[in-house]
C-alpha cells in the first residue's frame, strides 16, 4: 500500500467508479505515489507544489506459441500518459484548483494551496490551441440517460486518485492506470484502456505535425466502452450505440439526426470475451487513418466488408491500404495486430507490412499491395526491392494537395501520379514499389490509363475509365460481380462491380444521359426480375448528379453540368441488394448515350 504521510490519515488508493456533476466517469486507481518531507514538519506555506508522474500499464500482443495471438498480461508496459489533462480538485467540492497539460514524460507539476483536501485527476483528453491545435476526447458511449441524448455529451473518463492533503511543503503525487487484468480475466476495472487509447491517436497526430508544424486538428471523439461488441444490433444507430452493439471498430463522419447532428468519431470495441481494442494500437491508428483522409486529404471509398485478398474497388482498396500503412509508419511497427476472442480463446489477425505476402493477385485492387507500396516509400529499412526511402514529407504534400483536388477518383494511380510530380527525385524507386505488386509504372497516370493487369484475364475490369462522349454515341459497359457475393452476401465493393466512366464537359448546360440494359442481361433475367443501373456524377471529388430512379431495366435524365472533366461511378444497383436471387445474372450489361446543348 503506498501512502502519504505529511500529518494526514494514511489513505489506501483503491479503485472507484462514479459519476460526478461534471459529466466525467471517474476510472480505477491503480496506484498513487507520495513524497514530501521527512522529519519535523516545517511551517505551513501559502502554497505548494504538487507534482509527480502519470501512466498507463499497456498489454502488448503475444509473440508466443504464435504472433498476434492475443495480449501478453504477463509483460505488461509503463507508459506515460502524453499530453492529456491534469488536474487537481478540492474534496470536497470537486472545484479545480489547479489544472496543466502532462509532458511527454508524463510528468506534470501544479501549485495550489496548502492544508487543503484535494485529489489529483487524470481526464481522458487531449487539448491545445494554437497554430497547431488539437480537441481529442475519449468518452463512454454506453453511460448516457435521458437527458444526455448526443453523443458529445456522453461522459469523458478520467482517471481519480485517493484524497490527500497539500500539506505545507512540496511534494510527489504518481498516478498509473492498470488494466484491470486479473490473471485469467478481467476483475477490475479497465482504467488504462481510455488513456491506451489517447496515446495512439497523440502518436498519430505528432507524425502529422512534424511534418506540417501548422496542422490543425479538427475536434475527434473517440467511443470505447467496455459494452462495445461485434454484434450487429438493430439497425438503429441512437440504440445501437447506446447498447454497445457497433458491430466492428470503424471511423465515422456526417450528419446523423439520432446521435445529435454532426458526428466525427471513432468507435472502438472494447467487450472481454469478444474483441477489445484498447491495445491493439495498429487498428486505433488505422481508424484514425480514415479521420485523416477524410479531414486533411479526400477518399471515395465505398467502405463495407473486405479482407486480405479480397480484389476490391480501386477506392477502397486504396483507403484501407492508406490506413494501414499510416498506422506503421506512426507507430514505426510493421506488425500490424488485431487481437480478439474466438470460442473463448485468445486469438488475432496479422498483417506483416514490411514483409508478408500480398496474396495471388497483387495490383490496383489489392488493399495489401496499396499498403506495401505506401510504407516501403516511406521506412528506411531495405530489403527487397525497397532499397531507398522518400520520407513521409512527399506523402504528406500529396495526400494534402494532388489526392485531395483530383478530378479522377482517389486511388493508388492518382497517389502514385502525383508522387512522382513532386520532383522527389527518386522516380525510379517509386516506378520499382510499383512493378512488384504489379502496378503498371510506365506514364501512369490519375486515370490509370496505361494500366493493363486486369486480374489474370477477368473481364469488365480495363479500361480502369471509359470515355463517354456527348454526342449522343452508344457505349457498352458491363457490371460484374465476378469478386462478390449476391444477395444477403453482396458488398457492392468489390472490383468489377462499379465501373468508371469520365466524360468532358466541353460546353456547361443540360445533358441528358439514357441508360438502357441490353437485351441479353434481361433475356437473363429471372422470372419476375429486373435490372436496375445506377449512376453518380462526380466533379473535381464532388457529386454533381445522379440517375438513381429504380425504373426497370433503364435510367433516364437530365443533368446541368458545368465545364470540364467529369467522372462517373456506374454499377448494376442489384449486385448490393440483399433480395437479389442467387441466380441473378453476374454479368449485366448495358448501352450508355449522353446527348449534351
Amino acid at each position: 500500500m503506498l501512502s502519504i504521510r505529511d500529518f494526514v490519515p494514511i489513505v489506501a488508493c483503491v479503485p472507484l467508479r462514479r459519476w460526478t456533476a461534471t459529466g466525467l466517469l471517474a476510472m480505477a486507481v491503480a496506484s498513487c505515489g507520495g513524497g514530501g518531507s521527512s522529519g519535523p514538519a516545517p511551517p505551513p506555506a501559502a502554497t505548494v507544489t504538487v507534482s509527480g508522474v502519470v501512466n498507463y500499464e499497456f498489454a502488448p500482443p503475444n509473440t508466443s506459441p504464435a504472433i498476434c495471438a492475443g495480449l501478453n498480461f504477463n509483460a505488461i508496459q509503463v507508459r506515460p500518459i502524453r499530453r492529456a489533462t491534469v488536474q487537481l480538485l478540492q474534496s470536497p467540492g470537486n472545484s479545480v484548483l489547479g489544472s496543466t497539460v502532462s509532458s511527454d514524460t508524463g510528468a506534470y507539476s501544479l501549485t495550489i494551496p496548502g492544508q487543503t483536501n484535494v485529489f489529483l485527476r487524470v481526464r481522458a483528453e487531449l487539448k491545445q490551441a494554437g497554430a497547431q491545435s488539437w480537441d481529442v476526447e475519449v468518452r463512454d458511449n454506453t453511460q448516457h440517460s435521458n437527458g444526455q441524448p448526443l453523443l458529445t455529451q456522453r461522459a469523458i473518463y478520467a482517471l481519480d486518485g485517493s484524497v490527500f492533503n497539500s500539506g505545507g511543503s512540496n511534494m510527489t503525487r504518481n498516478l498509473t492506470a492498470t488494466t484491470g487484468w486479473g490473471g485469467s480475466s478481467y476483475t477490475g476495472v479497465r482504467a488504462a484502456a481510455p488513456f491506451a487509447i489517447l496515446d495512439t491517436i497523440y502518436s498519430a497526430m505528432r507524425t502529422i505535425a512534424t511534418a506540417d508544424p501548422a496542422a490543425s486538428f479538427p475536434p475527434l471523439d473517440a467511443y470505447w466502452s467496455v459494452n462495445n461488441n461485434t454484434s450487429i444490433g438493430t439497425g438503429n444507430d441512437a440504440t445501437d450505440i447506446g447498447n454497445g452493439d457497433i458491430g466492428t471498430s470503424y471511423y465515422a463522419s456526417g450528419f446523423d439526426s439520432s446521435l445529435g447532428g454532426a458526428v466525427t468519431a471513432l468507435f472502438l470495441l472494447g467487450q472481454a470475451g469478444d474483441d477489445t481494442e484498447e491495445f491493439d494500437d495498429h487498428v486505433i491508428a488505422h481508424e484514425w487513418g480514415h479521420y485523416f483522409e477524410d479531414n486533411f486529404s479526400r477518399s471515395d471509398s465505398l467502405g463495407g466488408p473486405h479482407s486480405t485478398g479480397d480484389l476490391l474497388d480501386k477506392r477502397l482498396a486504396f483507403g484501407e491500404g492508406f490506413a494501414t500503412a499510416l498506422s506503421g509508419i506512426v507507430l514505426n511497427n510493421p506488425d500490424y495486430c488485431d487481437t480478439l476472442w474466438f470460442n473463448g480463446n485468445l486469438t488475432g489477425f496479422r498483417i506483416n507490412i514490411e514483409g508478408g505476402s500480398s496474396g495471388q493477385d497483387p495490383g490496383w485492387y489489392n488493399e495489401t499491395s496499396v499498403l506495401k507500396i505506401i510504407y516501403d516509400l516511406w521506412d528506411i529499412d531495405n530489403d527487397g526491392t525497397d532499397l531507398d526511402s522518400i520520407g513521409f514529407g512527399p506523402i504528406y504534400d500529396v495526400m494534402t494537395g494532388p489526392q485531395a483536388s483530383t478530378p479522377a477518383f482517389t486511388s493508388i494511380f492518382t497517389f502514385s501520379a502525383a508522387l512522382k510530380n513532386q520532383g522527389t527525385g527518386k522516380d525510379v524507386f517509386i516506378d520499382t514499389q510499383l512493378l512488384r505488386e504489379n502496378v503498371t509504372a510506365n506514364g501512369i497516370e490519375p486515370y490509370g490509363s496505361t494500366e493493363t493487369n486486369n486480374a489474370g484475364g477477368a473481364q469488365d475490369v480495363l479500361p480502369v475509365y471509359t470515355s463517354i462522349p456527348t454526342d449522343g454515341s452508344s457505349v457498352a459497359v458491363c457490371s460484374n460481380r465476378q469478386f462478390d457475393g449476391v444477395g444477403i452476401n453482396a458488398s457492392g465493393n468489390k472490383l468489377s462491380v462499379h465501373r468508371f466512366l469520365r466524360m468532358n464537359v466541353a460546353n456547361p448546360g443540360q445533358y441528358t444521359f439514357v441508360i438502357l440494359t441490353d437485351a441479353a442481361t434481361i433475356n437473363a433475367l429471372p422470372p419476375g426480375e429486373s435490372s436496375d443501373p445506377d449512376i453518380d456524377i462526380y466533379s473535381d471529388g464532388n457529386r454533381v448528379a445522379r440517375g438513381i430512379s429504380g425504373d426497370a431495366n433503364q435510367e433516364i435524365f437530365s443533368a446541368t453540368l458545368a465545364a470540364g472533366e467529369h467522372v462517373m461511378d456506374f454499377h448494376e444497383w442489384r449486385y448490393e441488394d440483399s433480395s437479389a436471387p442467387a441466380n441473378f445474372p453476374a454479368r449485366a450489361c448495358f448501352t450508355i448515350q449522353v446527348t449534351g446543348p
